[in-house]
């Protein structure tokens, strides 16, 4: 089971990455490009803290990070300056949805969800980010076929869990070591990166 990283202190800095697993077909001879889109096109966060006291923060965040190196990590996409509201608690609205368009109900009636606004939903225990390609508003608390990016990379049980109100970024840290800075001030620095997996 993946370890949740503390939410306190919030990091300095984050750069997000969308992973493309499809490719470019470029023909020898000068013909038209091709974009082959294929599932499995995924997000990345590398994040840098800021210093914290090492026996307050410091030495709980090497911990965490230590125990994901081999379970994984879940922490909050973030969103800075974006107004998440109420959403209400929105959930897969039936079984067997596949591609680009999600249907979800379950949210706070008139609920907006804005074209760039991230989400995941948990399927098997794990989450998977998702970003809304379409701005809808939810009708009788429902949106029908809501347009997302990447297309699923699983097919999410009817009534999964689907995370609006705080976001959130499931996987592998990234690279093969985990390093940290000690200072004399008795602060602690770090930085990772985190990839969603699937």
């Amino acid at each position: 089971m993946s370890v949740l990283l503390p939410t306190d202190p919030a990091p300095s800095d984050a750069t997000p990455s969308f992973l493309d697993w499809g490719g470019t077909l470029r023909p020898i001879f000068g013909g038209t490009l091709q974009k082959l889109r294929r599932m499995g096109d995924r997000f990345a966060l590398s994040v840098n803290m800021p210093p914290m006291l090492s026996a307050e923060t410091g030495m709980t965040w090497v911990a965490r990070l230590i125990a994901a190196r081999g379970e994984g990590a879940v922490m909050p996409w973030p969103q800075p300056g974006f107004d998440t509201g109420a959403p209400g608690a929105p959930k897969v609205a039936g079984g067997g949805q596949a591609g680009s368009l999600l249907t979800i109900d379950g949210f706070t009636a008139g609920y907006t969800v804005r074209e760039g606004q991230f989400f995941s939903f948990v399927h098997g225990g794990r989450r998977y980010l998702h970003v809304a390609a379409e701005t809808r508003t939810a009708t009788d608390g429902r949106i029908d076929g809501l347009a997302i990016r990447p297309m699923m990379r699983v097919s999410p049980a009817s009534g999964a869990i689907c995370e609006f109100a705080q976001p959130m970024i499931e996987g592998l840290l990234m690279g093969d070591e985990q390093s940290w800075s000690l200072s004399t001030a008795r602060t602690t620095g770090l930085s990772f990166g985190l990839q969603e997996t699937r």
